[in-house]
């Protein structure tokens, strides 16, 4: 079996000093390791405040919860479920709005529209690496009043150029930004998670929270907050492949272009849109099946690579508003946000890891010649 992902991690050798520096010191769990990855990211992004904690959605969650938001919150569907768990575990109400054709990411007109005036918030999200609009979204959330909260789990080195022309790594956008260190993406931590914002009060009561909310003597409870704190030995995996995090992205885009030049540019499939001011983390290469084109819809293409050994992904499926967990939010939303539920219907997730070798590249992709031609 071509697995769909694997995660690519620094060799073992480059870890096993601190992993015994961290185990002798008797401090397990955020530590001075977990400080030291904060630190490289606050560089390396430029961005005054880094945060780890356990999980992506455990920072969404933490992000929500500091903010002290009440009301509803907008945003997309076609996301993974963390996105809506986040909000709904915070008593908000989730407002699904669609996304844009090619780029797959929310579209902030539809975004606007969605604006009552019970909102407190917008929650664009990072899709396969390609950041939201930025500006867009900032200027809607100056505009309105409004809190805006980055979904970028999988957008980890990617990168915006802004009107002056400078490019700038996400994470420096919004009032946070919360990433994913899961086995799943391009940096990973084995598993983690990581919120940045340029707010220091807000990083302050995020580092409070995420170990239940202790007041800064340790003797009470001065937040609402969660067990979310860091084992050492994930902080110091995330730091060792967070060096290298030009170099993976790097490689991606390699990988991306040799599946696109292989593929060519049929008919019957696309590819997402990345926008001239953009560049995505490459966290996942999806193809878009053309229902009306292709000899097989994107259901059968799955099961066809799956028979032959290579493993795919229907991504984002099902969206939102039709699994089951929000069938009662997500059912007045059904038949009203189009552009997702093309997508949901026709995207597929093919196989790209950073340490995958081009071989792999062309065999999965003529198996996708052989049913589609």
């Amino acid at each position: 079996m071509i697995p769909i992902v694997q995660p690519t991690l620094t060799d073992f050798e480059n870890v096993i000093s601190e992993f015994r520096q961290a185990w002798q010191s008797g401090q397990v769990t955020t530590g001075i390791f977990t400080r030291k990855f904060e630190q490289a990211v606050e560089e390396k992004l430029k961005v005054p405040h880094a945060v780890m904690v356990q999980s992506c959605t455990a920072g969404m969650m933490l992000v929500l919860k500091a903010l002290e938001l009440q009301g509803e919150v907008i945003l997309p569907a076609f996301t993974w479920t963390s996105t809506a768990h986040a909000v709904v575990w915070n008593g908000l109400r989730p407002v699904f709005a669609d996304i844009q054709p090619g780029t797959y990411t929310l579209d902030p007109l539809a975004a606007a529209k969605a604006i009552t005036p019970h909102t407190v918030a917008i929650m664009p999200v990072n899709v396969f690496g390609l950041p939201p609009d930025y500006q867009a979204f900032e200027q809607l959330g100056r505009g309105k009043g409004l809190r805006v909260i980055y979904d970028s789990a999988q957008g980890l080195g990617s990168q915006a150029r802004g009107q002056e022309g400078v490019w700038r790594y996400a994470g420096n956008f919004g009032d946070a930004e919360i990433f994913s260190l899961s086995p799943t993406k391009v940096v990973s931590a084995m598993e983690g998670g990581l919120i940045t914002t340029r707010n220091g009060e807000l990083a302050g009561k995020l580092r409070q929270m995420r170990d239940y909310g202790k007041s800064s003597d340790g003797e009470d409870i001065a937040f609402l907050g969660l067990s979310a704190r860091v084992p050492e030995v994930n902080a110091i995996v995330a730091r060792h492949n967070f060096t290298r995090v030009d170099d993976l992205v790097s490689r991606r885009r390699e990988l991306i272009r040799a599946y696109k030049s292989a593929l060519g540019d049929p008919k019957y499939l696309s590819y997402q849109l990345i926008p001239e001011n953009y560049l995505s983390s490459g966290n996942y290469f999806t193809i878009f099946i053309n229902l009306q084109e292709a000899r097989r819809s994107r259901n059968e293409v799955y099961e066809y690579l799956s028979r032959g050994g290579i493993q795919s992904k229907k991504y984002f499926y099902p969206a939102l508003h039709f699994q089951k967990v929000y069938q009662e939010i997500g059912r007045p939303y059904q038949g009203r946000l189009p552009v997702t539920e093309a997508a949901a219907a026709s995207g597929l997730a093919l196989p790209l890891f950073t340490h995958m070798p081009e071989e792999t590249v062309f065999k999965v992709s003529q198996a996708l010649k052989d049913i589609l031609q």
